[in-house]
């Protein structure tokens, strides 16, 4: 079965804001991708956005379906693939307490990035350095009953491919090593994706759902950019286990560098991508058809 979620950075804010909680409160959408950056920077803002998504948890408004461990924050480095293993502890001794110290928001699907952007050189070795930071994460995981899912990441990052994401996974039983399909990180290769979903199957848990020019990621609202979204749903309907569908979106809404996207304006275009998701195999098919009147 397919469900739907939206990120909490719906309104291109790195936290959640009293606007947006409000929005939330009002909107379709029950299941939210809770980023925990906020758990780790110190400062008002963030201290006000933990506060609130506990509010709205509490309330009942929303619940946790994934949870964002935080690749950067805080003054930190959140990379699970250094190569000094002291280093490489430490961070990961973070990640454990950081999960520990906000288990009332932790949820059954949990996205980790598996590094920063790493010359290529480098990856065989911080692959199994992402291994043991994964292996170290498995108590917890076991214990909260949470899936580790490793995203699919752009550019020089681990899990950059097929290959590298199926080389972690493999090591790992599926039971709580999955992995999250970023459907607008594979840069150049967006032709590929039906059949990369396809090959990643069998552990694909999660989805952030978005779009882009097939050059870079962007974040824009399916139908704007060039996924074929058509045999993108037909492949993700295909998989045999239930998957969640998180619309990490609307970073393009923020306009002018002086301007935020309206928290409600936001959350209702997500509202509406999850019907274009649904129905683009005949809404598609209409569009191209389509002819302007009077050209």
């Amino acid at each position: 079965m397919i469900s739907y979620a939206v990120s909490d950075s719906v309104a291109s804010s790195p936290y959640v804001t009293p606007a947006l909680a409000e929005a939330l409160r009002k909107s379709k959408f029950r299941n939210l991708e809770v980023s925990f950056l906020a758990c780790v920077e110190e400062n008002a803002e963030a201290r006000q956005a933990c506060s609130l998504m506990r509010s709205l948890l509490k309330e009942e408004k929303i619940r946790s379906a994934s949870v964002h461990l935080p690749f950067f924050g805080g003054g930190k480095i959140w990379d699970p693939s250094v190569l000094d293993e002291e280093q490489r502890k430490e961070i990961m001794g973070r990640f454990v307490k950081l999960i520990r110290d906000n288990a009332d928001m932790m949820a059954p699907q949990v996205t980790l990035h598996a590094s920063h952007e790493p010359p290529m050189e480098e990856h065989p070795k911080r692959i199994d350095q992402v291994c043991r930071s994964i292996e170290e994460l498995i108590p917890v995981a076991e214990e909260m009953n949470f899936s580790i899912n490793v995203e699919y990441l752009p550019r020089t990052c681990i899990g950059n491919s097929v290959k590298e994401l199926q080389t972690i996974t493999s090591r790992f039983d599926a039971e709580h090593v999955g992995i999250c399909f970023d459907v607008n990180h594979t840069m150049d290769r967006y032709k590929e994706i039906p059949d990369m979903i396809t090959e990643l199957a069998p552990r694909i848990r999660t989805f952030h759902i978005s779009d882009y020019d097939g050059i870079d990621e962007l974040h824009w609202m399916p139908g704007q950019g060039i996924n074929d979204w058509q045999a993108i749903m037909q492949r993700i309907k295909a998989i045999k286990h239930d998957v969640l569908l998180i619309l990490e979106t609307t970073f393009q809404l923020a306009g002018r560098p002086h301007r935020k996207a309206d928290p409600f304006f936001a959350v209702r275009q997500n509202e509406n991508v999850c019907w274009f998701l649904e129905n683009c195999d005949t809404v598609i098919p209409q569009q191209e058809a389509f002819l302007i009147p009077g050209n």
